[in-house]
């Protein structure tokens, strides 16, 4: 916190000058960090929209124990194994441009849609976007997983009597008695949205000219690239209280609905 209020090269002798609040101010006033703001708003929306409920279907189907369900458990969970640089360097190589996926568009008859995916500004935030979704999910599916192992056997049974189908059961047994659960992979998804990096920086470093960028990239590069340390911890304390108003207010809307 204190190399926010401060300006700084990062100099070994250079001098400190106590600059206040105006590291928060140039960053508000920085197209790039407003542009990064946008950037987590998508990742957020996008990531909370699709990763639970993706989740939960997976964790349902593989809650029936249907014929090779741990394998499917193990190929869904993988993802969550690898860390997100190396999950980002495997899909940087899928989605450059000799990469696999423009060569299948190719195969397929669709080589109007090859594109540099990564490099296009119509693309690239959508891709990380898609690559964020899907490293996700097997974590969510495994916490869901062990909700689902908590509800009686005996609701389930007992609404079939009554002639329930499946779906019925999901809605009015599955669904409200996973809610503690839903809301907590809810949270655990806004915070980890926030804070991801590793991703980002694997696939494309922020580029291209900076339109990837989320706040923890520009923070990076602003500290460490162009040596605005000052900029770079403002930045990083706004990260901060953005993590923590958010899980302020998810407790608070969580703690609502259960009183």
């Amino acid at each position: 916190m204190y190399f926010s209020f401060i300006e700084w090269s990062g100099i070994a002798g250079s001098e400190l000058k106590f600059v206040g609040f105006q590291n928060y101010a140039n960053a508000f006033k920085n197209p790039d960090f407003i542009l990064a703001l946008k950037n987590m708003l998508k990742m957020v929306v996008f990531s909370v929209i699709f990763h639970t409920p993706i989740a939960l279907l997976m964790a349902v189907a593989i809650n029936t124990k249907c014929k090779g369900y741990r394998v499917f458990k193990a190929l869904f969970f993988v993802p969550t194994v690898f860390p997100l640089t190396a999950v980002g360097l495997m899909w940087y190589f899928v989605f450059m441009p000799t990469g696999s996926f423009n060569a299948l568009l190719k195969v397929i008859g669709l080589s109007d849609l090859v594109t540099p995916w990564l490099v296009n500004p119509a693309s690239a935030m959508n891709v990380i976007v898609f690559v964020n979704i899907w490293a996700g999910v097997g974590y969510f599916m495994v916490i869901l997983l062990a909700g689902l192992t908590t509800i009686p056997e005996d609701l389930y049974e007992a609404a079939s009597i009554d002639g329930a189908t499946k779906v019925q059961q999901f809605f009015k047994i599955t669904v409200p008695m996973m809610k503690p659960t839903i809301s907590m992979c809810i949270l655990l998804d806004i915070i980890g949205s926030v804070k991801v990096f590793d991703l980002v920086f694997a696939m494309t470093g922020g580029g291209p000219n900076g339109l990837t960028n989320l706040p923890t990239t520009l923070m990076y590069n602003e500290a460490f690239k162009y040596s605005h340390y000052g900029l770079g911890s403002a930045i990083g304390i706004i990260i901060l209280v953005i993590c923590l108003g958010g899980t302020l207010i998810s407790n608070k809307l969580m703690s609502s609905k259960e009183n």
